[in-house]
């Protein structure tokens, strides 16, 4: 589903009316119809309501909403916040309302009287922050007991972005029209909609084609069956570098991750040192003992270049460490490797400390880096709290400029690619904010990546397919006792739930 800031739903908005000839008292009535509508699905119809509206058109879906309510004969009152001079179809909808006899305040009345308040202040135009009195009026909304719907967006944010304005309306429900917004799924604003439901409204899809910016659906994924007559080899055989002493884990949990996910074959290019570790610990797996003690010697690189052609793909950098070597490793490799390679954990680490980022531009296969919030940060200056509430933009604008596929990991996930697309996976759970989980990604896109298939099919599947092993892990545990490693169990699951969504004609191979 499409992704518009609120220039581009305006766009669309003015397009579907100016072009198509939809009238827009018509698209008004389908988004009352369409609140009126989730309103009854996931809250109840309530005994008494409150709509607060606006002076512009999002004022006048709550005024129509409360002409619909009306008539369906529930109790419903309407508060003209900012007063009578309204848009011109909102005027519309007020004359409308006060000939049926709805209640038009121009005052706050006691709002403990009502079961439900439909906020209907601000629309996706805003541009934060409120205030004055209508500032003080939303503290009151979120202070009172009553549910609260916001119509679009929760006036006082940004539709733009996860930027948490105050002050902001707390909503219960949120329903928005035709397309979600950033502001719907990204951190922390999102949190202010509560559910979120998107309606028709009979605005054209193809009208949005433009737009680079999309959450990712699970029924519209793509999935990878083996052909009849496959055989290891060409099911991938891919490389896992890194390791050091205490952080072990981070390549084995990785490994395994990759056989879950359909490596034919699965190879760990670890420190010499402590190569005995790794094989006590993997069986399907190999072990590629490589110069190193405690950690990787920058002498490995030659060795791995050596038998590069056994490989398909190559992951660099779980638990490797930050150290000077590890610099002139990930460099070394970035320009010498000629096959996909994905960079996570410390090699983005040992990256942003070379200073070298540039070093990307000159890549002409395919590479992905899968960065969390903090190592994006240190890769490039940015302050966290602004890379997540702009994880779209920042995404596909680092993607664009340095010609990298980038998985950009937080509470949402952001698959960028070098064509400044952008992709939202909403799946996954707060349970799996652990360590290790990261590993256990990287370990999967691997795997996909080394099949050979096309690389922005691959990492949509695999950050879903993550996403679903956390959410089915923490439905056989409790959250706050989901481990990385019970996630690589469940990836089998996760197959099983998509392929239940799909039939056999929605493969890649």
């Amino acid at each position: 589903m499409k992704l518009l800031k609120s220039d581009e739903m305006a766009s669309v908005d003015r397009e579907a009316i100016e072009s198509i000839g939809i009238p827009s008292l018509v698209l008004m009535e389908n988004a009352a119809r369409g609140v009126l509508e989730a309103i009854k699905e996931y809250l109840g119809l309530p005994e008494r309501t409150l709509v607060v509206a606006g002076k512009g058109n999002n004022g006048g879906d709550g005024i129509a909403l409360a002409r619909l309510m009306f008539l369906k004969g529930l109790k419903v009152d309407v508060l003209l916040a900012m007063g009578d001079k309204l848009s011109e179809d909102a005027r519309r909808q007020l004359e409308i309302v006060k000939k049926l006899g709805i209640e038009v305040l121009d005052k706050v009345p006691n709002l403990e009287s009502y079961e439900l308040i439909v906020d209907a202040l601000f629309g996706t135009g805003f541009n934060p922050p409120v205030r004055g009195e209508l500032g003080s009026l939303i503290e009151k909304i979120n202070e009172s007991p009553a549910r609260v719907v916001s119509v679009d967006i929760p006036s006082g944010l940004s539709a733009d972005s996860g930027k948490l304005f105050e002050p902001s309306v707390k909503a219960d429900l949120t329903v928005t029209m035709q397309f979600p917004k950033p502001v719907h799924y990204l951190f922390p604003a999102c949190k202010r909609c509560g559910r979120v439901v998107v309606k028709d409204i009979s605005i054209p899809e193809f009208l949005a084609e433009g737009i680079k910016r999309e959450t990712i659906e699970l029924e519209g994924l793509k999935l990878y069956r083996r052909e009849m007559d496959t055989y290891k080899n060409r099911e991938g055989h891919v490389l896992i570098l890194g390791g050091s002493a205490g952080k072990t884990g981070a390549v084995i949990m990785s490994a395994l991750a990759a056989t879950e996910t359909g490596s034919g074959l699965v190879s760990v290019g670890v420190p010499e040192r402590l190569n005995s570790v790794f094989e006590s610990q993997l069986i399907e797996e190999m072990s590629v003992p490589l110069k190193g003690k405690e950690r990787l010697s920058y002498f490995c690189v030659e060795q791995v270049l050596e038998i590069k052609d056994r490989f398909s793909a190559l992951a660099v950098g779980m638990g490797m460490d930050r150290y000077e070597e590890g610099q002139d490793i990930v460099l070394s490799l970035l320009e010498e490797w000629d096959k996909p390679i994905l960079l996570d954990a410390d090699s983005i680490n040992n990256l942003a400390d070379s200073g070298e980022v540039g070093i990307l531009k000159k890549r002409n296969e395919i590479t992905v880096l899968t960065p969390h919030i903090g190592e994006f940060s240190r890769l490039t200056g940015m302050k966290s709290s602004d890379i997540t509430e702009n994880q779209l933009d920042v995404a596909s604008e680092f993607a664009r400029e340095y010609g990298v596929f980038l998985v950009l990991k937080g509470a949402r996930t952001v698959v960028a690619t070098p064509e400044g697309e952008a992709f939202l996976s909403l799946r996954g759970t707060p349970a799996m904010a652990k360590g290790g989980v990261g590993d256990v990604l990287s370990g999967m896109l691997l795997s996909l990546l080394g099949k050979g298939i096309d690389v922005v099919e691959a990492l949509k599947l695999g950050v879903s397919l993550h996403g679903l092993a956390g959410e089915l892990a923490e439905e056989e545990k409790h959250r706050e006792s989901l481990r990385a490693t019970d996630l690589i169990r469940k990836i089998p699951h996760a197959y099983k739930g998509l392929e239940n969504l799909h039939s056999k004609s929605d493969t890649i191979n």
